[in-house]
């Protein structure tokens, strides 16, 4: 299966330095990943990597930055508003033997690291890295800035006296 925004790197092009790609998504690619994380829209999406070839010569550290522009709902006026994100990213390409390994040798031990990102065939897809890092970044509650929540007129403090009050205005 082929990912909504797809940018490969063949790591032969990354060499023994450091590599740096910019990548950007279509306004189509955009709908496809808005419509994977269960966005209302994405208008703009970009990603920056720095990537470095680790000792051992099969692991890759890739750092960057990533710039989204979201349309989301917000859970509180469930209106509809403009969410931009900018943030700082460091991840870890493994190949699916190095990360089983990893997991042999200390399978409990989850130190705090760079998330890991599978590849094969001796490519790395730099726009699939982005959109999970933007996934994982993402506020599963969105609330639009200054959006409070509506009186109900509530004449006591405890969860049903509000939802007496919501039946009365029904």
């Amino acid at each position: 299966m082929t990912p909504e925004f797809s940018r490969l790197l063949p790591v032969a092009q990354i060499g023994m330095t450091e590599a740096s790609r910019s990548i950007e998504a279509t306004p189509e690619e955009c709908a496809l990943v808005a419509a994977r994380l269960g966005l209302s829209g994405l208008t703009a999406f970009t990603a920056t990597f720095r990537i470095a070839r680790q000792a051992g010569g099969d692991e890759y550290l890739a750092q960057g930055r990533i710039h989204a522009r979201a349309l989301r709902t917000c859970v509180v006026s469930l209106e509809d508003f403009t969410e931009r994100s900018d943030l700082s990213f460091t991840i870890r390409f493994v190949t699916e033997e190095a990360s089983e390994d990893e997991a042999l040798e200390a399978p409990y031990d989850y130190e705090d690291g760079p998330d890991e990102v599978l590849y094969d065939n001796d490519t790395l897809d730099l726009g699939e890295a982005a959109v999970q890092e933007y996934a994982l970044s993402l506020n599963p509650y969105p609330r639009k800035p200054g959006a409070k929540m509506p009186d109900l007129g509530q004449e006591g403090t405890g969860a049903f006296d509000v939802l007496r009050n919501l039946t009365r205005r029904n």
